[in-house]
């Protein structure tokens, strides 16, 4: 019986951990039954609404890009595009598949600003797998 207890409570601590987002460490019940490549679109958004930009350099960067923008510069200007963001919400990602060695996913969010406009955007992100995590292609994605 105690064994039984032992494995169960074993079972929701890897479930809970699971689910739980790599950039804020939150609870997220959806984040667990996500793909990888989602859940670094998850990680983005909410790193740029948390306005942290060492998060996305270090973690969700591909080295090529880092090799042409210092952190410091890729900090100050990310954090120049952001400035008169408030909030970012999430209402969708969508895994679109796997080819030529990148991962494509549509992620719909609403923006709001510090003027009190609010946009909703539908952004495809290209990813690559990199040291085994997944890294935004920023050369596809935003250029």
């Amino acid at each position: 019986m105690a064994k039984k207890i032992i494995v169960c409570l074993c079972c929701l601590l890897l479930l809970f951990a699971a689910g739980c987002r790599s950039y804020d460490q939150k609870l997220d019940i959806g984040y667990f039954f996500k793909t990888g490549p989602e859940k670094a679109a998850i990680d983005f958004l909410q790193a740029m609404e948390g306005k942290d930009p060492g998060y996305i350099y270090d973690n969700l960067m591909l080295t090529r890009d880092k090799n042409n923008i210092s952190r410091q510069k890729y900090m100050e200007e990310f954090l120049h595009l952001l400035e008169d963001v408030e909030q970012i919400e999430i209402q969708s990602t969508v895994y679109l598949g796997y080819e030529d060695n990148m991962s494509r996913v549509v992620v719909e969010f609403d923006t709001m600003y510090a003027d009190g406009t609010q946009n909703r955007y539908k952004k495809y992100l290209y990813l690559m797998e990199e040291g085994n995590a997944w890294k935004i292609v920023f050369e596809k994605t935003f250029i």
